[in-house]
């Protein structure tokens, strides 16, 4: 409900994970606390109907806190209307692989079987992206 539920959702997150974030650092714990601020898809930034957004892939915004992340970078950029990526584009498959990179794991060993083959978890892609991490 973007215009009566967006404001109240949003102020029921902003103080908890600014504490979470300021406790974590005050007791030593951030730098080996990787912290994942996400949904599992985006919305489109205009209203759909009379107070709905409908889901939307293409863009959105993900952050990353702690735990070997550089902070205050913004590596990725969206169009004009907020609506798709345009540059350095990434995909869920680079922001598992640098999650496992974050947790001391190689994406590209780590397998599972499925229908008698070894899988990964970040399919035949995944990139690491330097330019995030501390």
């Amino acid at each position: 409900n973007l215009i009566h539920g967006h404001e109240r959702n949003a102020s029921t997150v902003d103080q908890p994970i600014a504490g979470l974030i300021k406790d974590l650092k005050s007791r030593g714990l951030l730098d080996s606390t990787l912290i994942v601020f996400s949904d599992e898809f985006g919305r489109t930034p205009f209203s759909q109907g009379k107070d709905g957004r409908d889901h939307n892939p293409q863009g959105f915004s993900i952050w990353l806190a702690g735990g070997g992340i550089k902070g205050g970078t913004i590596y990725s950029t969206i169009d004009d209307y907020g609506y798709r990526a345009i540059e350095k584009k990434i995909t869920v498959h680079d922001l598992h692989a640098n999650m496992m990179h974050l947790m001391g794991i190689n994406h590209t060993k780590l397998t599972y079987r499925y229908s008698g083959h070894d899988v990964r978890l970040t399919d035949d892609h995944g990139e690491i992206i330097p330019e995030i991490l501390a």
